[in-house]
């Protein structure tokens, strides 16, 4: 009697075990989604932050040239400057000959629309940046770029399988990226790296149901860029390219 127990108990055991695993949904949110929506938030991100390191030779009273940024985002830029000589003593005005650097605070608010291939994206972003730019005495060669801030964001995506909605904030750095002069015949950085540490949660909606995820990502771009301004921007361990006059990213892996 006591053996046919067993043999039912462990039955219903094995059935329970069963019915468990049969219910266990897949995520809504896989770690592709993650990273690629970083991706994309980041991609535009460091697009924007290269068209102001050449934005700010303006501010710091240098030739800047134009950026060829398609579809500008609608940004509010606020710059701060101080002007050094080659003692760095500061300067009560940038002067192209004596100048040997700049240090710029600037803070950025904007929003952003883009069209990507998993759907549509709205984003707004504040982002604060304390930036040196070096190089400058005399002739020049060449810029180059240091910069440590960060940034708050937020971000809608639609697509086929729902909306995701991301908050996420950054700790950003620049990392001695160098522009090459005369700038007309070298529109993008030639070496250096930018660098975000971006942690956020997102939330998706659809069909399916609602689930929410947090997320920590390390995402690098390294110059060189080519000549039409392909990138590789790196989130972890994938890979995507990404494109600095569209601002687009494309090709993850």
């Amino acid at each position: 009697m006591n053996r046919v127990s067993f043999r039912l108990c462990s039955t219903a055991v094995a059935l329970a075990l069963v019915a468990c695993n049969e219910s266990t949904s897949p995520a809504l949110i896989t770690d592709e989604d993650i990273a690629t929506d970083v991706a994309t938030t980041s991609g535009s991100a460091i697009a924007i932050d290269v068209q102001n390191m050449v934005n700010n030779w303006s501010g710091g009273g240098f030739p800047a040239g134009a950026y060829p940024l398609a579809s500008p985002p609608v940004v509010d830029v606020t710059r701060s400057r101080t002007c050094y000589d080659a003692s760095d003593v500061v300067q009560s005005q940038c002067d192209a000959t004596t100048t040997a650097k700049v240090v710029i605070h600037l803070t950025v608010d904007g929003t952003v629309n883009d069209t990507t291939d998993r759907g549509t994206v709205e984003a707004s972003f504040h982002r604060v940046r304390d930036e040196t730019i070096t190089g400058l005495a005399g002739t020049e060669t060449s810029r180059t770029h240091d910069a440590v801030g960060g940034s708050s964001d937020t971000s809608t995506f639609v697509g086929s399988r729902g909306t995701r909605h991301a908050t996420e904030t950054s700790l950003d750095s620049v990392v001695n990226v160098v522009f090459d002069l005369p700038r007309a015949s070298n529109p993008w950085p030639v070496s250096g790296a930018i660098v975000r540490y971006v942690s956020g949660t997102v939330t998706l909606s659809g069909d399916r149901g609602t689930e929410t995820r947090s997320y920590a990502r390390r995402v690098v771009v390294t110059f060189p860029a080519d000549s039409q301004g392909n990138v590789t921007i790196q989130i972890n361990d994938r890979t995507c390219n990404l494109n600095l006059v569209t601002r687009r990213v494309t090709n993850c892996q």
